[in-house]
């Protein structure tokens, strides 16, 4: 019976044994440069899950900051109201909260541009639409925001939204409600 692959079969002759011992020794470096290239995929791995652990500790914090904030500067101008978030089957919104005729509706964020305000908007216009409910006759539309960007600050002016950190007020509208009838 001939060896598989030798010239009476497919063309090809039976490999040497210094041919074999190549083929064995690069398998070897393949198999080992697999292993480190494992070994570094899973340490990317472990630093992966620390920063998403990290992010999600930040985003937390930034949100019960920004809550505590919104209550007491809410209160220097006479509303009692207790911020929470509000989570809707279809709907997440970082801030709300409502007592008499004012709700507050907000969103928090370590750092934002100008696409925060518009999803508040849209946020608000999905409350208005499915959730009317939830809403008083007045809103207050708020972001906070550690470190917002020039174009939010801007849109924040154009749409009369409260935009505030712990440490500084980068717009408050004239009128602070929003009337929502």
């Amino acid at each position: 019976m001939p060896w598989p692959g030798s010239r009476s079969g497919s063309g090809r002759s039976k490999p040497s044994s210094g041919e074999e011992q190549v083929e064995l020794r690069e398998q070897a470096r393949l198999r080992e440069d697999l292993n480190k290239m494992l070994a570094l995929i899973g340490g990317m791995d472990a630093r992966l899950s620390r920063i998403e652990r990290t992010l999600e500790k930040l985003t937390i914090d930034v949100e019960d900051e920004a809550r505590s904030v919104l209550k007491h500067r809410l209160k220097e101008v006479g509303i009692a109201l207790e911020p929470t978030s509000l989570s809707l089957p279809d709907l997440e919104v970082n801030l709300y909260g409502a007592s008499g005729d004012v709700c507050l509706i907000g969103e928090a964020a370590v750092r934002a541009g100008a696409g925060l305000a518009d999803e508040l908007l849209r946020k608000l216009d999905r409350l208005k639409r499915d959730y009317p409910d939830r809403l008083r006759g007045k809103a207050i539309l708020a972001i906070y925001a550690s470190l917002p960007m020039e174009d939010l600050k801007e849109r924040a002016r154009e749409r009369g939204i409260w935009l505030l950190k712990a440490t500084e007020e980068f717009h408050r509208p004239r009128e602070l409600f929003t009337p929502l009838d």
